[in-house]
């Protein structure tokens, strides 16, 4: 988000800039910045957030959490529609050219958000290419491995090597 403009970029594990309400009792999100900001601040150099400063829901009053899948009940509401559409939309458009799927550090947690779609993508579009780079795991299925590649490395060190091979 800091290099890319809202509108480029899809969100659809969520995004730690949002709360939203642990029992889902509504489809908004809210910002989180502030009140995280608020928070450390608080905590000075100790370890406790104050009670008054823990997140709640402004409908139900029950805690709030970061908006991003793993925390628990991942909110699938009006902003991850809209983020998925926004993949889909530029998926149909560009489905035709020539595609990379570069995939950095992505574990193996959750396999069936990330990597999973994007090695189906791969299979499905014939100018589609995979890379994947990971200092831990080097998994690339049978099914794309004409046209992919796994990485067992830092991000950091492949992306100096690609620079410099590229000569920038």
């Amino acid at each position: 988000m800091k290099i890319y403009p809202w509108e480029k970029v899809a969100e659809i594990q969520g995004d730690h800039r949002f709360f939203q309400c642990s029992r889902c009792c509504t489809d908004e999100v809210w910002d989180a910045i502030e009140p995280v900001s608020r928070m450390v601040e608080a905590m000075g150099d100790g370890l406790e957030v104050p009670t008054e400063l823990v997140p709640r829901c402004p409908h139900c009053g029950a805690e709030a959490f970061p908006w991003v899948r793993g925390y628990g009940n991942f909110l699938q509401g009006e902003l991850y529609e809209e983020q998925y559409r926004k993949v889909s939309n530029w998926l149909d458009a560009h489905a035709r050219q020539r595609i990379l799927f570069l995939e950095l550090g992505v574990g193996r947690m959750t396999p069936a958000f990330i990597q999973e779609p994007f090695w189906a993508l791969t299979a499905q579009l014939p100018q589609a290419s995979y890379v994947a780079v990971n200092n831990k795991t080097q998994f690339l299925p049978r099914a794309i491995e004409d046209r992919g590649l796994a990485v067992r490395a830092d991000i950091a060190d492949v992306l100096a090597d690609v620079r410099k091979t590229l000569g920038r």
